[in-house]
């Protein structure tokens, strides 16, 4: 079994995330999962529950898709900024906001498709 380091995985998942594949971004992440360190653990899971959250947007499961995002976010709300590989400021904002749509149920999927959330990971 090959193993995917913690940096591959978000570079991985932003390609597949920015392209509208929050599943297939998931998949990427939950791989590295065993090469993760401590202090990126938070990180990844919400990384992966936002993912998810974006997901079930797209199959238009909206109490799902809040759930998610609000868990993801949990796990993200205390980390700095840049944190790990990943510009994490503009996701967790995006997320904050589109899960309060959601629960206000205000949510304007046709803007979605036309501006969606992105992952950027940083440069080395």
């Amino acid at each position: 079994m090959v193993r995917v380091t913690p940096r591959k995985a978000v570079i991985d998942a932003a390609r597949e995330f920015n392209r509208g594949l929050y599943f297939e971004a998931h998949e990427c992440l939950e791989e590295a999962l065993d090469e993760v360190p401590d202090e990126q653990w938070n990180l990844f899971l919400g990384l992966i529950q936002i993912s998810v959250g974006y997901h079930k947007i797209t199959q238009e499961l909206w109490t799902g898709a809040a759930r998610m995002l609000r868990l993801g976010l949990e796990k993200v709300d205390d980390l700095p900024e840049e944190c790990g590989d990943v510009h994490l400021a503009a996701l967790r904002e995006r997320a904050r906001r589109d899960r309060d749509a959601l629960e206000a149920r205000r949510f304007d999927a046709a803007a979605f498709r036309e501006n969606p959330p992105r992952l950027q990971p940083r440069p080395r």
